[in-house]
């Protein structure tokens, strides 16, 4: 059955009147195109894959978005744009990730991608030294020393692509999934936002590239299991038990690579507690964010740190990646103080419990665009350009994942998921311009009239003070 959605808006912009039409497209269409092509690949024998065609065999691509509307004079460029400033810390360019640090901007994470994807190669190939337990993980987590002494963060590959989060798990006991991290790069990078850690799928020898470089303490937790694969337990919060023991086939295991980040001492970063963080709680399961749409005017906007500048459009940014991907797990942000005199961006870290759910669009993930209802310019047009392109976004996202030494990495099941999500986000986005207009919308910075333009150290520690007693109530 198919059926077909048809919206038509006229909107008042700026002096003049343009306007905005958005016809909705049938989801039938792409559902049913998707639908011909393999859930995975991942059973395919080695040599069998097809690295060089945009989408697998019998699978077409998306049917093309609507043509996009057109803004009249509405200027989406963003006249806050400092990204050409980097560090002005001396850090020695001997190699990639060294090359890497030293491009880190005011408001992204790197600009160069030629540099980063040598940096990726580097990642997937570079010998490792040593392999220690990453402190402080709930999950299984290795932290790779390589030769150059140079490090990364490893996650081991635990269930196929094709593998959906238990209904029955909550978002904080859920499994990390490795290709989630690689997946979200990927779009993060497609998005124009650079903000996500760059990452890569390596294949490792459990035998000559983990057991044989780990520590003491992590060498004594792998086994032979009784179908004679290699396999190891570690030590986690969760999940780090022989009941969940991680097994290589019969000793290759694949996982994610993430480069890290520099030392806090040469590049000093704040943690910063999320408005929109969830109860983490079994018993009290609705934070107060997911039950008033005035949350976002009445208790973020009224802040300090989120009435002035670039943090609400941050945050923003943040959640429709997140509603993308699915990732219900956002409780911090990070952002580098490295930068004295410009505002810090968020960094996108930790998207392990992404990808979780095909079948399921968690709306509250949105719900800062939906409550703050505004948007950066830039975002918007991304999402605009994708939405009414005919090369649609996920089409983009397979093909930028076709080239990591992984691939494939999404099950082909998400990705009607995400057109469907981008669908939703641009008639929220709709919804916002209806009801308030695109000059109060689309704001390249955000400034509150009612809040005190002051410095906000105050605040800022009482608030890390709060996230201290909250985690010690998290059941």
């Amino acid at each position: 059955m198919r059926c077909n959605i048809k919206r038509l808006f006229t909107l008042a912009i700026g002096v003049f009147a343009a306007t905005l039409v958005i016809i909705s497209f049938s989801k039938d269409n792409y559902e049913r195109e998707w639908k011909q092509g393999p859930q995975s690949n991942e059973a395919r024998p080695p040599g069998r894959a097809l690295p060089d065609a945009p989408f697998p065999v019998g699978q077409n691509s998306l049917p093309h978005q609507p043509a996009p509307p057109s803004l009249g004079k509405k200027d989406l460029s963003d006249p806050f744009n400092f990204c050409s400033l980097r560090t002005k810390r001396y850090v020695p360019e001997d190699d990639n990730w060294e090359k890497f640090y030293s491009q880190i901007g005011s408001c992204s994470v790197y600009s160069d991608d030629q540099m980063i994807d040598n940096l990726l190669h580097d990642l997937n190939t570079s010998p490792i030294k040593n392999v220690h337990i990453m402190d402080g993980g709930t999950q299984v987590k290795f932290v790779f020393t390589f030769k150059n002494d140079k490090q990364a963060v490893f996650k081991p590959m635990r269930f196929g692509r094709d593998y959906e989060s238990d209904p029955n798990h909550f978002y904080f006991s859920d499994f990390e999934r490795h290709h989630a991290e690689i997946a979200t790069f990927h779009l993060d990078r497609i998005l124009g936002f650079r903000r996500a850690i760059p990452t890569v799928g390596r294949v490792l020898n459990m035998t000559t590239e983990l057991f044989e470089k780990a520590e003491k303490k992590l060498k004594k937790t792998f086994f032979f299991s009784p179908a004679k694969n290699f396999c190891f337990v570690s030590r986690c919060d969760y999940y780090c038990d022989t009941t969940h023991a991680i097994c290589g086939l019969p000793d290759m295991k694949e996982g994610s690579v993430q480069v890290f980040l520099p030392d806090e001492s040469a590049v000093p970063r704040k943690h910063n507690r999320s408005p929109y963080r969830r109860t983490y709680s079994k018993k009290n399961q609705v934070a107060e964010w997911q039950s008033s749409m005035n949350y976002c005017t009445d208790k973020v906007k009224t802040k300090r740190q989120y009435a002035h500048g670039r943090r609400l459009l941050d945050l923003v940014d943040i959640h429709i990646l997140d509603y993308l991907i699915g990732n219900q797990d956002r409780h911090h942000f990070e952002s580098f103080n490295v930068f004295t005199d410009l505002p810090s961006y968020a960094i996108h870290l930790d998207h392990g419990r992404a990808f979780g759910r095909s079948d399921i669009d968690d709306d509250d993930i949105i719900l800062p665009l939906r409550q703050c209802c505004i948007i950066r310019p830039s975002t918007f047009q991304t999402l605009l350009n994708f939405y009414g392109s005919p090369r649609s976004l996920t089409k983009a996202l397979h093909e930028s994942l076709s080239k990591d030494p992984a691939h494939p990495i999404l099950a082909y099941k998400h990705y009607p998921a995400m057109e469907r999500r981008l669908a939703k986000i641009m008639s929220y986005i709709l919804e916002c311009i209806e009801s308030r207009g695109v000059a109060e919308v689309l704001v390249p910075e955000y400034n509150n009239p009612d809040v005190s333009d002051v410095e906000q150290v105050d605040e800022e520690q009482s608030e890390e003070h709060q996230d201290k007693k909250d985690d010690k109530k998290t059941v």
